[in-house]
């Protein structure tokens, strides 16, 4: 008798944990409305260049010979294939014009400048910059893999939309992003994906050289999703132990 009391005991707890393991339908869901503790609205800003950041140029001018002559060829000095790379005091060094001050600069500012300077010798001169290292990084249960900015203003659904969305295990509320400062080193900053207030907060828009970590749900216990997966997992276990406790009788 006190065999089948232990045995109900401990098939009671088990089945009240992995019931409570898990992930509802609140842990899941995008944009809700919360009462308290809303996000901060923050403008969009420009990306602004930071050390190691790599940029290209390329000049544009009727003038034939000066369009081969001043053009980024393979790149010489600072990188290969016409990239350059900012270095620690926040330069790049530019053929023709050596060594250019552009960390803090978004690349239209940078883009500006250059026109300027190439205009003192090519008068039609306009020029284009690029970031090359325009990519951000997914990891973790939303995927993984190095994906292109397409756009400026790339905001963080539509990012994880390109890796693959979140899986139905991810954890939406410890959300992490490593991001660069200006000086080149990480911050980690972590967001409540869940929250309707994150439209138009600092998480909102995916900076260059992102890495965005989706952790696993702590409540995904044996990766349970719901009733349903609970009950396509354990069936047969829990009939194990039923003729267990049958044999007890």
């Amino acid at each position: 008798m006190t065999g089948r009391i232990a045995l109900y005991t401990i098939l009671m707890v088990f089945t009240v944990s992995l019931f409570s393991s898990c992930i509802t339908n609140k842990q899941k869901k995008y944009l809700q409305e919360e009462d308290h503790a809303a996000y901060d609205m923050v403008p969009f800003e420009q990306y602004r260049l930071r050390i190691n950041d790599e940029i290209t140029y390329y000049l544009m001018t009727t003038n034939h010979e000066s369009q081969a002559l001043y053009n980024p060829g393979s790149g010489a000095s600072g990188g290969g294939g016409g990239s350059y790379r900012i270095y620690e005091d926040g330069t790049v060094y530019l053929p023709f014009l050596g060594q250019v001050k552009v960390v803090d600069l978004t690349v239209r500012e940078v883009q500006n400048f250059l026109t300027a300077k190439f205009k003192e010798v090519v008068p039609d001169a306009t020029v284009r910059v690029a970031l090359v290292n325009n990519y951000f990084y997914v990891l973790g249960d939303g995927g993984k893999g190095q994906y292109y900015m397409y756009k400026e203003k790339l905001n963080i659904f539509q990012a994880l939309a390109m890796a693959g969305d979140i899986s139905s295990i991810g954890d939406k509320k410890h959300i992490k992003i490593i991001r660069k400062t200006l000086d080149g080193t990480d911050e980690v900053k972590t967001f409540d994906l869940r929250k309707e207030s994150i439209v138009e907060s600092e998480y909102y828009y995916v900076r260059p050289n992102d890495v965005i970590y989706i952790p696993t749900n702590p409540n995904s216990f044996f990766r349970i999703e719901s009733l349903s997966s609970f009950v396509s997992m354990f069936v047969a276990p829990l009939s194990l132990i039923f003729l267990v406790i049958n044999t007890f009788n």
